[in-house]
């Protein structure tokens, strides 16, 4: 769930892109605009419109667009079944969803907040999209009832856990923002002080001292320091880039919506596996929920059967 989570919530920080505004789809109608679209996948849109032009791009694109399409249809469905069913997310509701991710993550609220700034999410749309996941979750529960979890499921699940440790890596950030109406000339700007900052790093200079002068991250005067952190936080393309390299290693200029990033890892560690008896409803409890989230695309299925749907893509 945290995971499906983190993928809305990096997914909807992208900046709109620039083509021409039309309706993608119309749901019950209710119209899904394009824009909408583009900016569910914006990160790994504007990947794709860094490839070179032709029929992969193309293909690539209209792939990436339609998975979008489909997350904001079922969104629809699903906000037209809460009202059906009289359900809402309160402000209490989703400020106790916000801590509980917070934790999640090893953070407290605050933490988590600055966490998520640092890689251009505003804090708006994270409130954003957790208030949909959790109504998502009031209507999955609703619809569609947990099963009962054994003893001998959860001690099975913390064995192969135990056999598969997680890692966490300390990792430094250079950041050049680009601002989202920024023009040809700005974004080359941008580019080339990533770039120069990476022949530094490259020359010898240190990455932290090279963070200090040159980034624009809120980490800058700690040298670009990240601190230790786990998978399903940072941007997908600045944990892919942490969680690829080996300490003392260096990423190539990472391009995202918010603008040019650099990474180097200084250390990664296991993570030690808690004690069962520490974690064991915590097990169960996700368990429990990956059999409600089985049920949940049958559960959509159904819903996008009934519905009056008419897709312009």
């Amino acid at each position: 769930m945290k995971r499906a989570f983190l993928l809305v919530l990096l997914c909807a920080a992208a900046a709109r892109a620039e083509i021409k505004e039309r309706i993608a789809a119309i749901v019950n109608g209710q119209p899904i605009l394009l824009s909408d679209v583009e900016e569910r996948v914006g990160p790994e849109l504007a990947r794709v419109l860094q490839q070179a032009p032709g029929s992969q791009r193309d293909k690539d694109r209209g792939e990436l667009l339609h998975r979008g399409l489909t997350e904001l249809v079922d969104e629809k469905l699903i906000e037209s079944e809460a009202t059906t069913l009289g359900l809402s997310v309160t402000e209490e509701e989703l400020q106790r969803a916000l801590e509980q991710l917070a934790r999640q993550q090893g953070m407290e609220l605050a933490d988590f907040r600055q966490a998520l700034d640092q890689q251009g999410i505003p804090w708006d749309t994270a409130r954003d999209a957790v208030r949909r996941q959790t109504l998502m979750a009031e209507v999955l529960r609703f619809k569609v009832k947990a099963r009962k979890v054994t003893d001998e499921e959860v001690q099975a699940a913390y064995a192969t856990e135990a056999q598969n440790p997680q890692y966490e890596v300390r990792a430094r950030h250079i950041f050049v923002p680009v601002p989202q109406s920024a023009t040809a000339a700005q974004q080359a700007e941008a580019q080339g002080r990533a770039e120069r900052a990476l022949r530094r790093v490259n020359a010898g200079e240190s990455f932290a001292l090279v963070a200090r002068e040159m980034s624009e991250g809120p980490t800058a005067k700690q040298g670009g320091d990240l601190g230790y952190f786990r998978r399903g936080l940072m941007l997908p393309a600045i944990e892919r880039a942490a969680f690829a390299l080996k300490p003392g290693e260096v990423s190539p200029v990472i391009r995202t919506t918010a603008g040019y990033h650099l990474v180097a890892v200084e250390d990664r560690r296991p993570i030690p596996p808690k004690p069962l008896a520490e974690v064991k409803e915590e097990l169960r409890g996700r368990l429990a929920n990956d059999s409600v989230f089985k049920e949940r695309e049958n559960y959509l299925a159904t819903l996008r059967k009934t519905a009056q749907i008419d897709e312009k893509l």
